[in-house]
């Protein structure tokens, strides 16, 4: 090599500007004539079609005595269909390079497809299969209200999960679905028959209730035609649009859920919290970071890093299509639980510590910055529009949140948060040994207003 190249002077460095706010992908949406709604994203580069029917389907539909039987429904959908029965259905899936997977939640149901796209036009129909000719057949529906009840059991033994469920309980008036689990409890799965689970499915899941989101690398073929072909031919009774109803909070209260013997309590506390759509909402999400979402928030720096009382507190929002909730979870041994719970209310409340400038940039720029990440899949951008589906808000509900998110303020989110988390709206639930737990928790002013069981509350 010449000593003169090693000579030359190096090129100006460029100038770097500031990159552009990233934008969420728009799709786009049209109608089938037999009313499915159709979202459709076209996303380069990526050859992994993901799908997501998404039918709204309240849990309030359900019949009180019959709770739990969309779960049970959901769950034999890919149990086999009237082409493929049995285990045949799973074969010809998996022989496709094909998954599929079911969720329910309070506004309805999902079912998930993953495909290459090279798939799509085999793995596109025995999606539909599932959804429109299940076999439901009587011994699926009676296994799986078996596992159902065996869950339950699990839930029970595990009281990092039933308290949460606990405060829920607590926390909306008994007349409200979103009170009770999602799956039904043991009185109601006793109740659930065959012939149940399909009147169920043939009354509720109907075209005019269902949307199809596909995402996906499309540009050797519109896969339009291909839907239409799959889906069109389904037809339904034509359902009026579903009815959402807004929950209804109860009394704040504080209850004590008995375990005896144990060595730990698990507390949780929180009370009635907005929707989505709430002109709040980007505010309580940057604040409720701030105070307990993050690694290095209030509760968690305090709590875990300062006191040692735990190994992690956590706050987070909790949505539903109309309202939704807020709480605070974790767990202490059970002679500081008291203790922490006494200073956990303090470190919640923003009366005397509003939030700081640097813990709104912090909070804007975490959630900002990592949005990209988590829609750099076909998979990841359409559970995000099925889930804007589901709980009834516009396609482009992420560019317009990220967009508020960055308008947030400390003294915006501070106002939000004081309202949502007033102290004397709060519920409490703690779970652990009540003759332990009793006096502390009385000498720091919280008097249990009722001492239950959790196989009482979770049924």
């Amino acid at each position: 090599m010449s000593s003169d190249f090693l000579l030359r002077p190096l090129p100006e460095r460029p100038a770097l500007s500031e990159a552009a706010p990233w934008q969420y992908p728009l799709p786009t949406d049209r109608y089938l004539d037999n009313g499915m709604r159709v979202v459709v994203h076209h996303l380069p580069g990526q050859h992994i079609v993901s799908g997501c029917v998404v039918v709204e389907l309240p849990l309030s539909s359900e019949p009180r005595h019959l709770e739990g039987i969309a779960t049970i429904t959901a769950r034999c959908m890919d149990e086999g269909t009237a082409t493929h029965p049995g285990t045949g259905y799973a074969e010809e899936l998996a022989s496709e390079g094909a998954a599929l997977s079911l969720a329910v939640g309070q506004a309805g149901l999902q079912v998930f497809l993953d495909a290459p796209v090279s798939r799509m036009d085999r793995a596109l129909a025995l999606f539909a299969e599932a959804l429109v000719r299940p076999t439901l057949a009587a011994e699926d529906i009676e296994r799986h209200v078996d596992l159902r009840l065996a869950e339950i059991e699990q839930l029970l033994s595990r009281p990092t999960s039933f308290t949460p469920i606990l405060l829920r309980a607590v926390v909306f008036e008994p007349t409200n679905r979103a009170q009770r689990l999602i799956g039904g409890n043991r009185a109601c799965l006793a109740n659930i028959r065959p012939d149940d689970v399909w009147a169920f499915h043939g009354t509720h899941l109907d075209p005019t209730r269902a949307t199809l989101v596909l995402g996906g690398d499309f540009s050797r073929n519109d896969p339009m035609p291909l839907i239409e072909s799959v889906f069109g031919p389904w037809r339904g009774i034509g359902l009026p649009p579903a009815a959402h109803p807004m929950p209804t909070p109860g009394p704040p209260r504080i209850v004590l859920a008995d375990r005896p013997g144990a060595v730990q309590a698990n507390i949780a506390l929180g009370g009635i919290g907005p929707d989505r759509l709430d002109p709040d909402w980007a505010d309580l999400k940057v604040a409720t970071h701030a105070v307990g979402g993050a690694f290095w928030s209030r509760l968690n720096r305090v709590l875990r890093e300062e006191r040692g009382f735990t190994y992690g507190i956590s706050m987070g929002m909790l949505p539903f299509r109309r309202g939704g909730a807020f709480n605070v979870a974790s767990s202490f041994r059970t002679d500081v639980a008291a203790a922490a719970l006494d200073e956990a209310r303090g470190l919640m409340s923003l009366e005397d510590a509003p939030l700081t400038a640097d813990e709104v940039t912090d909070a804007v720029s975490y959630a900002t910055g990592l949005a990209p990440l988590g829609f750099a899949t076909a998979r990841g951008v359409v559970d995000q529009t099925a889930s804007n589906v589901l709980n009834g808000l516009p396609l482009g509900h992420v560019n317009d949140h990220l967009a508020r998110l960055r308008a947030v303020t400390p003294e915006s989110a501070t106002r939000a948060y004081t309202v949502m988390a007033d102290p004397a709206r709060i519920s409490i639930v703690v779970a652990g040994d009540a003759e332990l737990l009793l006096d502390p928790l009385s000498d720091i002013g919280l008097v249990p207003d009722e001492v239950v069981h959790p196989e009482d509350i979770v049924g």
